[in-house]
């Protein structure tokens, strides 16, 4: 982290009241903090000086807190009680503003701190409902069971019911609002956007709701098409690609459900449609004893852990799914290329495909314009790199494929028999447990 080091002397005049001190944001800060100190902190008859401190942005308040707290934090994803959460960048001030002073001269020392940006996956869940639709956890809730979970942002998406209100902020975890229109005809999830569109979601075609997508989408909404082969609500208009920015490819665990999904992706794809895959839990609430939040999991490959960042990474392309964080998460790379870029076709360049996690028995499969450019069946669980050359133009990509055996078998049927009872205790293929996005030769 980048350090600057300040020191202000404050005098016991009346006539200055805030000494303001300006400082320029490094780029691609992702978090500033701001601590401070001064002396001699008592004054005369042992009354206690009084200095606070406060932050603005382009002569507008970011925050203030008196001296009973000496350290700050603000970025885009959480900041200190007291401030707004904002993304660092420009010009800021740093004020010292002087109250009640019983000595002639205050030392006050700022040490403020930049904490870079960092580009990698960050993993997350883009499906979960809270009690303002029909889950059982308040907002505060859910993002506290997502960070105890390991996920460092959470998409909320109620349905039908926007965060107009904001949603709060809990340290280790980026919120980002969302919702979920949600009709007997098809599930949609619209993120980014606090307020996506001002009219009423109540509709009772295709064409109206795509006019509320099209509001969405002009606001910044990204859309996506939810678990559009499910068995109990699937997307029952027309599935025209067109409509959406991404498709849920995994909800839930790997099922003969999610497995359509994939299969109607991978058909888009080499079509060339550009559609993100993303895995929801469509969390509701615990199932006994177990959490199904972060069942999949979503990673996003961002210039860093803010809001903005992670959907606009979506937005490009740049994401991997898997069934859990305990399965494999495939990593694409072609020089300095990552998914969702793309390169003109030479046949000469290599794709770096890695995969955490590779478990015994799991199939690695590496498709290049529609068709299997290479597999590999691991006999023992670790991390695996393979470098490939596409022979042809198109995406390029890689999934994890395998079936239930065994103990695991067992359970996922005593899963379905809860869930989708018509899918328990019958003979199962093979599913898709976890998914890159494209890397794109032209």
């Amino acid at each position: 982290m980048e350090k600057i080091r300040m020191q202000v002397s404050v005098i016991n005049d009346e006539s200055k009241l805030v000494y303001h001190n300006p400082i320029v944001i490094p780029p691609s800060t992702e978090r500033v903090c701001v601590g401070y100190s001064y002396s001699p902190e008592y004054g005369d008859e042992g009354a206690r000086n009084e200095i606070d401190l406060a932050l603005a942005a382009s002569g507008k308040d970011i925050g203030t807190r008196g001296s009973d707290v000496w350290n700050v934090e603000v970025s885009e994803s959480y900041s200190t009680d007291g401030f707004i959460r904002i993304k660092p960048e420009g010009v800021w001030d740093v004020m010292i503003i002087r109250g009640k002073l019983f000595s002639p001269e205050i030392k006050v020392v700022l040490e403020i701190g930049f904490e870079p940006a960092v580009r990698r996956y960050y993993k997350g869940d883009t499906h979960a409902h809270t009690v303002n639709s029909d889950g059982k956890l308040t907002q505060e809730a859910l993002l506290k069971k997502a960070k105890k979970k390991g996920l460092e942002y959470l998409m909320v998406t109620d349905h039908n019911r926007p965060a107009v209100y904001g949603l709060p902020a809990v340290k280790g975890v980026t919120a980002i609002p969302g919702v979920e229109t949600t009709y007997f005809k098809g599930h949609a999830n619209f993120w980014g956007k606090e307020k996506p569109y001002e009219k009423s979601f109540a509709l009772n075609t295709l064409e109206e709701w795509r006019r509320l997508r099209d509001e969405a989408r002009s606001n910044g909404a990204i859309i996506c098409v939810n678990h559009p082969f499910c068995s109990m609500c699937p997307w029952r208009w027309e599935l025209d690609p067109d409509d959406f920015d991404a498709v849920e490819v995994l909800n839930g665990p790997a099922r003969d459900d999610t497995q359509k999904a994939v299969e109607w992706w991978e058909a888009r794809i080499k079509e060339g449609k550009r559609l993100t895959p993303v895995g929801g839990s469509d969390y509701h609430r615990n199932y006994f004893v177990v959490s199904t939040l972060g069942i999949p999991v979503t990673y996003v490959y961002s210039r860093s852990g803010a809001a903005s960042d992670i959907l606009e990474a979506v937005k490009e392309g740049r994401t991997a799914v898997a069934v859990s964080m305990r399965h494999g998460l495939i990593d694409l790379k072609c020089g300095d290329a990552v998914v969702g870029d793309t390169l003109k076709f030479t046949g000469k360049d290599e794709v770096k495909i890695s995969v955490r996690k590779l478990k015994r028995g799991e199939r690695l499969v590496v498709i290049n314009g529609g068709e299997i450019l290479f597999e590999h069946t691991a006999k023992r669980t670790g991390d695996y790199s393979v470098s490939v050359t596409p022979v042809k133009a198109g995406a390029v990509y890689a999934k994890i494929v395998n079936r239930y055996r065994g103990v695991k078998r067992l359970l996922f049927d005593i899963v379905l028999s809860v869930m989708l009872p018509s899918q328990a205790f019958k003979k199962h293929g093979e599913y898709v447990f976890a998914l890159s996005a494209p890397i794109w030769f032209e």
